[in-house]
């Protein structure tokens, strides 16, 4: 209210103001002021609800690749861990080597295949594990004694063991081609792949969007899923199996949907540290085909110039002889098949035996005379026998080689992140990319540090 020359002025929200005089106001009693309520009208206001669109699986790995500049470190830092390889032949593993290892990154922001480095705090192979040191042998592309099917590697990679698991980080690699059909992650992953619905799932304490993708070609299936933080769609786990589907049996042309064989399935993870992401475990699992030198094989073979005879040394003795005859013997040299007069048994041996070649046409006599002769000349290693019949006392037959298929599995744990330069004491050599981890000429620095764990447990068979 408010005073108003000899009277009142009352107002309030809601209310006519009301005015009155002092003159109407009685003395020495409580004087009661009424005031009527004021009727007003709003204009109508309508409020509509919107339902938030849900971004679909391409959107969510979109924003998750445009954003790895600033979820992930582009400074250098260091990782410690447990590296650890080994084989599984017959469902029982084999040729278990570990190591601690640091890796050395100069940040996402420079490629890392050619700036990562690496040191050895000890290498070892562990002997409560079956040991197969053919099966353990490098690949071997040019003989194909042990490769993998199906698959080639890049002429601009090496094949060291840390070097050849880590460039299968394709979140690390986003920006260089890694592997097949994700090649160029921030270019191809998508456009490479098909998505299933998104499903919204937690990851340890994370909520975390679940998408799962495929890939179906003439012989060959992709399976795997990528997880990405509902928050800042940072990617915490990919995993990507490529598969090889077997032909169909009614159809040569057709293959198989459900018969397949595993090529490779890597597995990444990455947990956050200091508001960044960084690797905590990856996985590198492949098949490879195993073709072993043959039991039973020629160990020498001597020409004889004098008589124009070639004496055959075997490993070991034969024992179905008598079930051969000439024709069951070829030898081949400079790519031609020689004609033989006869192959007899040099007597008191089961380990030996002799052969005599045709001297009557003038083409194959002018090899023998270059065969039988005292010149070194590069043509004689083209020399080769086949007697496919031919089986020693254990039923090997000569020359013949077996070969099986085997499981390769490359792992490694972080134990440790490192962000403000080196942390450790006795900082490590660093490893020499071009050689295997197991070479003797590898640089291996010594660890006494109890904070580091070695050991976990394989991976299980089912």
């Amino acid at each position: 209210f408010q005073l108003k020359g000899g009277g009142l002025e009352i107002s309030s929200m809601g209310y006519e103001s009301h005015s009155i005089s002092f003159a109407e106001l009685k003395k020495n009693v409580l004087n009661k002021i009424y005031l009527r309520p004021s009727v007003f009208q709003l204009n109508e206001t309508t409020v509509k609800a919107r339902k938030k669109r849900r971004p679909t699986a391409k959107q969510i790995i979109r924003f998750a690749l445009n954003r790895i500049p600033g979820n992930y470190q582009n400074n250098p830092f260091q990782l410690i861990g447990y590296y650890r390889d080994y084989q599984l032949k017959d469902e029982k593993y084999i040729n278990l080597n570990e190591s601690l290892i640091k890796v050395m990154d100069q940040g996402f922001a420079i490629d890392d295949y050619q700036s990562i480095q690496f040191g050895l705090y000890g290498y070892k192979k562990n002997y409560d594990f079956a040991i197969d040191s053919f099966a353990a042998k490098p690949y071997d592309y040019a003989t194909r004694d042990k490769f993998i099917p199906n698959v080639s590697f890049g002429n601009s990679y090496i094949s060291n063991e840390l070097v050849l698991l880590f460039i299968h980080d394709a979140i690390r690699n986003h920006g260089i081609n890694t592997y097949s059909f994700v090649y160029n992650m921030v270019d191809d992953f998508i456009k490479e792949h098909r998505f299933s619905r998104v499903k919204n799932v937690t990851y340890g304490d994370q909520k975390v969007y679940q998408i799962d993708f495929d890939k179906v070609g003439i012989s060959f299936q992709v399976k795997g899923a990528i997880y990405i933080d509902e928050d800042n769609y940072a990617i915490r786990k990919f995993d990507y199996a490529l598969y090889k589907q077997k032909p169909d049996d009614s159809s040569p042309t057709t293959y198989s949907s459900t018969e397949k064989d595993l090529l490779y399935e890597i597995l990444v993870e990455y947990n956050d540290f200091e508001e960044r992401m960084y690797l905590n475990y990856i996985s590198f699992h492949n098949q490879f085909k195993l073709i072993r030198p043959p039991e039973f094989f020629i160990d020498s073979v001597v020409a004889r110039s004098n008589y124009g005879n070639m004496e055959v040394f075997l490993n070991k003795p034969y024992s179905n002889w008598h079930e051969l005859d000439v024709n069951d013997f070829q030898v081949f040299y400079q790519g031609k098949k020689l004609k033989l007069e006869r192959v007899y048994q040099i007597e008191g041996t089961a380990s030996r035996f002799m052969i005599n070649f045709q001297k009557k046409t003038s083409g194959q006599k002018e090899q023998l005379n270059l065969l039988f002769s005292d010149t070194e000349d590069q043509k004689k290693s083209s020399f080769e026998i086949y007697v496919d019949k031919l089986i020693d006392t254990s039923g090997n037959r000569l020359g013949e080689r077996e070969s099986e298929i085997m499981d390769q599995f490359r792992e490694f744990f972080t134990q440790r992140v490192e962000t403000d330069g080196p942390g450790t004491s006795n900082e490590p050599q660093l490893v020499d990319k071009l050689r295997s981890l197991g070479h003797p000429q590898q640089p291996i620095t010594s660890s006494e540090n109890s904070d580091f764990w070695m050991n976990t447990p394989l991976k299980s068979k089912e």
